[in-house]
């Protein structure tokens, strides 16, 4: 994800923060998986130099149906945040989050994403929230609609804890 936005007075954006989750499925006769989530990025407008985070987990494909797909998760995130005044946060997280894709229509997808994260003493947390309609003009091209809602209680001074975005973006499926 690589985000850069201004208006006449501020700059609005300016992100970058790549992800990666590899999922595997176990074969137990159940629908369960294991994960493992890992990320890495800054985000300039909400002043952190460097965040990272890594954490495995176990899932289960709650619902799998021909056009509907829904799982749940549950595991554990070490994030580390360090902020443009030279201070970081440095903690363990539980990670509980639920995913869904809903293929309305052969061209039309409605995707939506939740993750919570409390701190292991539940003193802070975060989440995320997403959604994504995308329709899909050509076999591996998509106009995308996303909007984004991320939550943290540990923020750096002068720093909003909730961050709404609002997204348009061109999709390409390999």
């Amino acid at each position: 994800r690589d985000s850069n936005g201004k208006s006449k007075t501020d700059v609005s954006a300016d992100t970058m923060y790549g992800t990666s989750k590899t999922d595997f499925d176990l074969a137990l006769g159940k629908p369960a998986f294991v994960y493992n989530l890992a990320g890495v990025g800054y985000d300039r407008v909400r002043k952190i130099d460097l965040r990272y985070e890594v954490g495995p987990g176990i899932g289960y494909h709650l619902l799998t149906k021909t056009n509907f797909v829904m799982n749940v998760e549950v595991g554990v995130n070490y994030q580390v945040q360090q902020f443009e005044d030279n201070t970081k946060t440095d903690q363990f997280y539980y990670r509980f989050a639920e995913d869904f894709t809903w293929k309305i229509t052969k061209l039309m997808t409605f995707e939506q994403k939740f993750g919570f994260t409390p701190q292991v003493d539940f003193d802070n947390y975060n989440f995320r929230f997403e959604s994504t309609f995308r329709y899909w003009f050509l076999e591996n091209i998509s106009i995308n609609l996303t909007v984004l809602d991320l939550y943290d209680t540990q923020v750096a001074p002068g720093v909003d804890k909730n961050d709404l975005q609002i997204r348009s973006s061109i999709g390409v499926k390999f």
